[in-house]
């Protein structure tokens, strides 16, 4: 199973695949943080896609933005779960492979970056969430003017929350 054809693996995908014609692979990302749910079994991970969505909306391009980033969600990751490096902008290729136990719907997720890797397993389903774009013409990207695809989101922020903010985050 190729990155290529991560969109199949996709819930609820609607938001995310309004934006695209065709979705990018998940390759040459920019990885800016991975996230463990307190929670439960779950992980997000923070990245920013190789390209800037085709379809974006008005407002993100009357406000000169050229970068997208999104988090993917990871559900019921295995207790198998390696991580090596530190994710600080790394850039990263994310591959997916199936695994023999079709009954439970659970495939192999590999980040590899310079420096970096993430190994686990988890539900054959990915979410995407807080969909948003800025202008890399700004300084920091963790201190850029953001525009949210969600409402709430947009009304909640301006800027990238801190890490320590669990409704973001969580």
């Amino acid at each position: 199973m190729s990155a290529d054809t991560w969109s199949e693996l996709l819930i609820h995908s609607e938001r995310l695949t309004a934006l695209y014609t065709e979705l990018p692979p998940l390759d040459q990302l920019i990885l800016g943080s991975v996230h463990l749910s307190p929670y439960g079994p779950g992980l997000r991970l923070r990245v920013e896609l190789p390209r800037f969505p085709d379809r974006a909306p008005l407002t993100w391009a009357d406000a000169g933005c050229d970068r997208f980033e999104a988090q993917i969600e990871f559900l019921a990751v295995g207790e198998d779960l390696r991580m090596r490096g530190v994710p600080d902008r790394t850039v990263v290729d994310i591959e997916f492979s199936p695994l023999a136990q079709v009954r439970e719907r659970r495939i192999g997720v590999a980040v590899r970056g310079a420096g970096f890797s993430l190994d686990f397993t988890a539900f054959a389903g990915l979410r995407a969430c807080h969909l948003n774009a800025y202008r890399s013409g700004d300084a920091d990207p963790h201190t850029a003017r953001r525009w949210f695809e969600s409402r709430v989101d947009q009304h909640l922020h301006q800027v990238l929350p801190p890490t320590t903010r669990k409704s973001f985050y969580d």
